[in-house]
């Protein structure tokens, strides 16, 4: 006799629904990408080691030049409003060089096993 199936209900349940506050960014000001890149990475890598940041990079593809396509970033936050004024800080938010659309995410599936910190290539097991 087969086991009965789990609902769908059960299944969501069981998985992690944890929510992440994920910003898209779009290209606002081009010009002043450079200016102000420096200043961006280093609030990144602040973000990131403060654990705010879960991820974050430009779109990219063959032709155009890294964040000229803007970018996704998914930041740690207690709620929508903690994640844009978290965001707001960005100097790249900050300095209009690019705008940003937040919307709360519900991570449910998928895995890793190691902390990577991609902006100091350093991982670690957990």
């Amino acid at each position: 006799m087969a086991a009965p199936q789990e609902s769908a209900q059960e299944l969501l349940r069981a998985m992690l629904n944890k929510p992440l506050y994920v910003a898209l960014r779009k290209p606002a000001d081009l010009a002043r990408m450079a200016q102000f890149l420096e200043p961006h990475l280093r609030w990144m890598i602040g973000a990131e080691r403060r654990g705010e940041l879960f991820a974050s990079g430009p779109f990219t593809d063959d032709t155009s030049a890294p964040g000229s396509l803007g970018g996704l970033s998914i930041v740690r936050a207690a709620s929508l409003a903690h994640a844009r004024e978290l965001l707001s800080c960005d100097p790249f938010v900050k300095e209009g060089v690019v705008t940003i659309n937040v919307k709360k995410w519900l991570l449910m599936e998928g895995g890793f096993s190691v902390a990577v910190r991609l902006s100091d290539q350093s991982a670690r097991l957990f």
